[in-house]
């Protein structure tokens, strides 16, 4: 919900990963928030009708378990795993790792949907003055990660190395596949059959 616009939607529920501008565009505004549907997030905001998860709930049917996700240093950030008969998608906002215990809900994932800012390995990660690490890791690492829980990978959220020449980009993320792991780029309009 990075953008208002997203709202004519109409969706009747939200997931947020994280409360940074760019994924929940509500953060620069003064005033408080009444959301016209259900919005849930790992961590509340002002006086927001936001409702906070970090357990595993049932909505409209899709049984969704929140996953920790290592990103900021100022904010919660997580992924969710949404089920629903016998389909298992995760999906992820901006990430650098998912600590190890909670890998175990992982397994057998029919797709994940993740990031892209970075296409470099490492992508763009810094540790504070308290040594945690904030920032994005790599499509390369996430394609590495990833792997070992599914075989369909679908990007979203590029940065600028995608956006100024998204043929290119296309590449790029291709040139990881193989016959083991199918690479997605996620586009407005665009839908997967999972």
């Amino acid at each position: 919900m990075g953008e208002k616009e997203y709202l004519s939607y109409a969706p009747s529920f939200v997931l947020l990963t994280h409360l940074h501008p760019d994924h929940a565009y509500f953060i620069n505004e003064k005033a408080s928030f009444d959301f016209p549907m259900l919005v849930f997030a790992p961590e509340p905001w002002q006086e927001s009708n936001i409702r906070v998860i970090s357990d595993p709930f049932v909505q409209n049917g899709y049984k969704i378990t929140p996953i920790p996700t290592i990103h900021s240093t100022r904010v919660k950030s997580q992924g969710y795993l949404i089920e629903k008969g016998n389909c298992r998608l995760f999906y992820t906002g901006d990430m650098i790792s998912i600590p190890s215990s909670y890998h175990r809900f992982l397994t057998g994932l029919d797709a994940v949907i993740t990031e892209a800012s970075y296409f470099r390995r490492g992508g763009m990660v810094r540790k504070n003055s308290d040594g945690r690490l904030f920032g994005h890791t790599g499509v390369p690492d996430l394609v590495d990660f990833f792997r070992k829980y599914t075989k369909h990978l679908i990007f979203t959220h590029f940065g600028s190395w995608f956006v100024k020449d998204p043929t290119a980009g296309k590449k790029k993320i291709s040139g990881l596949a193989d016959d083991s792991l199918t690479l997605d780029v996620a586009a407005d309009g665009k839908e997967f059959m999972i």
